[in-house]
């Protein structure tokens, strides 16, 4: 499985083009930082805690993002009678750049009761528990507002 170093320090963060930044909470408990170099983007969350931080990261190949793009709007959130996804599908996977990234539908994306997406890169290991893979979980709020004009500054959409 690939790996990068979490981006949990200026020194790592500078080998990347930080795309910007956001607060899931008023408390700036919950963060999530966007980073991409000329092959990844690169997701990074922390969530603070009393005791210690919990940090992760999602990494997926720049080659991913149109196929994510066009499968969240034509797929998912179409209407199977207009071409979308038939309803009873609730993840799809493809590979790229040797990566199996999956995209499912979730109904706890995050939050709970708010309907989103799980993207997964089942080719890199969870930074938490190494056993698991990479995943990010993402509301649809959260998907409109932040990670298409994301894509759509990269290029892609």
């Amino acid at each position: 499985m690939n790996n990068m170093m979490l981006l949990n320090t200026v020194t790592a963060q500078a080998a990347y083009r930080h795309l910007m930044d956001e607060k899931l909470d008023d408390s700036d408990n919950k963060l999530v930082q966007y980073f991409a170099d000329d092959t990844m983007l690169i997701i990074y969350r922390i969530s603070k805690g009393k005791l210690y931080d919990t940090e992760n990261q999602l990494e997926l190949p720049l080659a991913a993002l149109p196929w994510l793009h066009d499968t969240i709007i034509n797929g998912f959130w179409r209407l199977p009678s207009a071409g979308g996804l038939p309803k009873d599908q609730h993840s799809v996977s493809a590979t790229f750049d040797g990566e199996d990234i999956l995209l499912g539908r979730s109904m706890n994306a995050g939050d709970y009761g708010k309907t989103g997406f799980k993207i997964v890169n089942k080719s890199r290991k969870s930074h938490i528990m190494t056993s698991r893979p990479q995943e990010f979980q993402i509301t649809d709020d959260r998907v409109e507002q932040v990670l298409l004009p994301l894509f759509n500054q990269l290029g892609v959409g």
